[in-house]
């Protein structure tokens, strides 16, 4: 019967041999459904039989390959509509198998192919046409209807399958796994083909002997008899299908996909997205927890917060986000495809699934990997196939990608290790993680709706005004903590900004009387030069070095670059101070000095991350990048190049005293166009958000090693020494130590 069949799609249903047709005619029913059921076992092997008699080339190319799986799928669709229009009784039936075969096929050729929205569309609507077909729905009753009990009487299965009315069923989706159709009751009160979802696992996985009883199993876990309200309530479920009530709102996929329909997405609604989606979920997530005392094949027992269930294959396609809010979750349990390597693991919803599960483990923080990835797609808009937070969500926001970079750690172990201590769940950490770095991305002018005000800010030299910094900083001085540390230098920055924009650039009224109507002679070349240098540094350390901090870390450079960082708030002042206020002769003696002062410290910061980085490698976290990925192309030059740009000055200003040099005003507009050109436009307005980045990266490296409990490591380990906790500071390890000692 396989052969038979077979031979139907390969004719393209044309030119079919008498014979066939007639022996085809007596089949019965139920021996058309073996057959078919036969077919689609061993149709992996069918496809590649057909591929390799259909080419002359026989080499086994994934784009050959993929190229006769299409051309089966429109062989098996003419098929199907030339033989529904025959006229012998089992005509209509035969053709509604072998369009269950077109629509299967198409499926799994999705699964094997790299994810692309149009090309996915496109699949939905051909499923679509297939299943307005009346012989489909007819075959997909056949060949799903569950096996009869043995020893008689009826399964709660074949009761709930006995109601469902196959004339209802219509095409909703595609699932990782299956075939996902609305379907209504025979009852007439609930024959609208929207009030439930069949959930059809494709041939061949549903004959695997781990899905097929994750299948079978998945209305006794899931249940009514075990409700959790965050999970869709399963009525029946057999090895082949699920059946449970269909629920209103979108999938996040299909929000997600919304989203980012034009790619062009403003900051500030991908955070308030992911600020929804995260507080939805990590709710969701922690119903689930709370449902089950007792482990099942699904749970997990981290140490520390006992045992507890997990959803394990959480993905956009799983989660539905309801019209008011609340999401709830689909699809629960271990993905057997993913965990096996059939083929299919580097594509689609694999990549949200944890390490660990795919090796057929599982973590007390499985699902937390899983809710990284998807908050880093909602952020930048595509996953992160290489397991670290893009380039993208650094810039926007360090806060938040060292967020996600906690967790997205591939070793269960050490995700979470920057997360608040709590007495909760493994979700109340995960809570109080992301509402703090989302507190601190808001706070910040890249989210503003405003396109112009964005644009502003980023290349201001003061993206905030002095008194809502104040106000910001007294709002958490009370808190303490690196927030209003660092928010009091960036006070400091932005205060000796305005001090100098006052001494320097704003004219005095005296001026305007003496000259009126004539304007004010133009200013000297020290006012200038100080003027220029205040900007550079005022932007340079608000974008760059305002967020960033390595007091948590011990070592003589980490104090270093820690210094050093936070006197960049004044190193403006000396070039106002001693040449506007004290001696005009010398401006070009304190703008050298300047330049050599941030050259050294972007030596420091620069070594400081190299040996982070290399510490956090040696210590084998998978979220420090490779070294070609750790910078933007040329910060590693920026300190030479300021210190050659500082000796460049000096010359100048040797020059100048010493007469051998007279062109003074050559000089300064020469200077003015390198400070605002190269130092304040090129590298901290366009380069500056990359750069931060790059070093917050470095600093999580460390903070995440501390952080571990690691012991202490000799720079004769490979690790620097920097990476010493602070004393006082306690880590994973002596604070257990220190639970256990009497």
């Amino acid at each position: 019967m396989e052969r038979q069949i077979l031979a139907c799609i390969e004719r393209r249903g044309q030119d079919i041999p008498g014979s066939l047709l007639l022996r085809l005619a007596r089949l019965p029913r139920h021996q058309m459904t073996r057959g078919a059921v036969g077919l689609l076992n061993n149709i992996l092997d069918h496809l590649f039989e057909y591929g390799v008699s259909g080419r002359s080339d026989t080499s086994d190319t994934d784009d050959a390959q993929s190229e006769s799986t299409r051309d089966f799928v429109k062989a098996a669709d003419l098929a199907a509509s030339r033989i529904s229009t025959m006229e012998f009784d089992g005509a209509p039936f035969l053709a509604g198998i072998i369009s269950f075969i077109a629509l299967n096929v198409e499926l799994l050729r999705r699964r094997f192919e790299p994810p692309d929205l149009t090309a996915q569309q496109e699949s939905d609507e051909f499923c679509r046409k297939l299943l307005k077909r009346p012989e489909i729905r007819d075959a997909i009753y056949a060949i799903y209807a569950p096996p009869r009990r043995a020893g008689g009487g009826e399964s709660a299965a074949e009761s709930e399958w006995a109601r469902l009315d196959p004339a209802t069923f219509r095409y909703y989706k595609a699932g990782t796994t299956s075939a996902i159709l609305a379907a209504g009751y025979r009852d007439s009160d609930q024959r609208a083909s929207d009030q439930w979802v069949l959930k059809c696992v494709l041939f061949p996985w549903n004959k695997m002997s781990a899905v097929a009883k994750a299948t079978e199993s998945y209305a006794a876990t899931y249940g009514s008899a075990r409700r959790v309200p965050s999970v869709v309530q399963p009525v029946a479920s057999t090895s082949r299908w699920v059946l449970m009530p269909r629920q209103d709102g979108d999938t996040l996929r299909e929000r997600i996909n919304k989203l980012w329909e034009h790619r062009d997405v403003p900051p500030g609604q991908a955070v308030a997205e992911a600020k929804r989606v995260a507080g939805a979920l990590v709710v969701a997530l922690r119903l689930l927890a709370d449902s089950a005392e007792e482990p099942d094949d699904q749970a997990a027992r981290p140490p520390e917060h006992g045992r507890f269930r997990q959803h394990l294959d959480l993905s956009p396609s799983n989660v539905i986000l309801a019209p008011d809010g609340p999401a709830k979750l689909i699809d629960l349990g271990r993905n057997h495809l993913y965990s096996r390597q059939v083929g299919i693991a580097e594509h689609d919803d694999s990549v949200y699934v944890a390490p660990e599960v795919k090796n057929r483990g599982a973590a007390g923080t499985s699902d937390v990997y899983s809710l990284g990835v998807i908050l880093t797609e909602i952020l930048s808009g595509s996953p992160p196939r290489d397991g670290r937070v893009p380039d993208s969500i650094y810039e926007m926001s360090p806060a938040l990608g060292r967020a996600l970079d906690d967790l997205l750690e591939e070793d269960p172990h050490r995700r979470l290790l920057l997360a608040p201590r709590s007495d909760g769940t493994v979700y109340d950490r995960v809570s109080l993680l992301l509402e703090a770095a989302f507190a601190q991305v808001e706070a910040e002018p890249v989210v503003d709706p405003s396109r112009a005000w964005r644009t502003y800010a980023r290349f201001a030299a003061s993206s905030r005004e002095l008194p809502s910094q104040f106000r910001k900083w007294r709002e958490v001085r009370k808190r303490g903590g690196d927030e209003a540390y660092l928010l009091f230098f960036s006070l400091v920055a932005t205060l000796a900004w305005w001090g100098v924009f006052a001494r320097v650039a704003v004219p005095q009224v005296p001026d305007f009387i003496k000259d009126f109507p004539k304007l004010p002679a133009m200013p000297e070349a020290a006012k200038l030069i100080a003027f220029a240098q205040a900007m550079v540094a005022a932007k340079y350390y608000q974008t760059i070095l305002a967020r960033l901090t390595t007091r948590h870390l011990d070592g003589w450079l980490a104090r270093a670059a820690e210094v050093s960082m936070r006197l960049m708030t004044v190193v403006a002042l000396p070039t106002t101070v001693i040449a506007v206020s004290w001696q005009p002769r010398l401006w070009a003696w304190s703008c050298a000095a300047g330049a050599v002062l941030v050259a050294c410290n972007n030596l420091l910061i620069l070594l400081t991350a190299r040996k982070l980085f290399a510490a956090g490698r040696a210590a084998g976290f998978s979220t420090v990048p490779p070294p070609d990925h750790q910078f933007p192309r040329g910060f590693e030059q920026w300190w030479w190049t300021m210190l050659l740009y500082g000796l460049v000055i000096g010359v100048i200003a040797a020059g100048l005293q010493g007469g051998w040099m007279k062109d003074e005003s050559a000089y300064v507009f020469g200077l003015l166009l390198i400070n605002i050109g190269i130092h304040y436009i090129a590298k901290c307005a366009m380069a500056g958000p990359s750069v931060r980045g790059g070093l917050a990266r470095s600093i999580l490296a460390g903070e995440r090693l501390a952080a571990s409990g690691a012991p202490d490591l000799r720079p004769s380990q490979g690790v620097p020494s920097v990476l010493r906790l602070i004393p006082g500071r306690r880590t994973a390890v002596e604070q257990k130590q220190a639970g256990a000692a009497p």
